[in-house]
């Protein structure tokens, strides 16, 4: 299953940290033993290698974890930066936020949406487009003028075309 690349990526885990903590202490302790024991006890060195291996493991996790939590943040801010160019550029924008999914189906999803500006929480009818929606997703779309009318109360259901939404980017509320 492909994950979210709206959401950030999460930096620490309760079980990296417990094995660094774990690691760090066993590395610690054979080095002591090894200080100790000088010259003597050989096997003390195989389990300096294999303690020295398991903390280059985790230092390889925890890189990756930061390299990876580093790529997101640029990919966030190109999407935001490009959002909001296309802001700029177009009059009668409105920036929406894809709560969850209900129903997929082939041509298109049944969603919960929340208006930013406003608050706004409403289900809502997302045509399939060029892009992959998920939850999380800030949207930038062009209001359907023959739904939301100023003075008149919100639609039941709001139904957003495809061609309506002008970009997406993450939601600064999760990253």
């Amino acid at each position: 299953m492909e994950s979210n690349p709206m959401i950030k990526p999460q930096l620490s885990g309760g079980l990296l940290v417990a094995m660094t903590v774990i690691i760090s202490m066993a590395l610690l302790y054979v080095v002591a033993a090894i200080i100790l024991a000088w010259p003597g006890f050989q096997s003390i060195w195989i389990l300096f290698g294999v303690t020295l291996l398991a903390a280059g493991l985790i230092f390889w996790r925890w890189a990756r974890r930061v390299q990876g939590r580093r790529q997101w943040q640029q990919f966030a801010n190109r999407q935001w930066e490009y959002l909001t160019r296309i802001k700029g550029e177009h009059e009668a924008t409105a920036e929406i936020t894809v709560l969850s999914f209900e129903e997929i189906q082939p041509t298109g999803s049944w969603a919960t949406i929340r208006w930013n500006k406003f608050g706004y929480v409403q289900p809502v009818w997302i045509e399939n487009g060029t892009f992959a929606v998920w939850p999380e997703s800030v949207l930038l779309i062009r209001p359907d003028p023959t739904q939301i009318q100023v003075g008149a109360p919100w639609p039941l259901t709001y139904y957003l075309r495809s061609h309506a939404c002008l970009a997406i980017a993450p939601s600064l509320t999760r990253a």
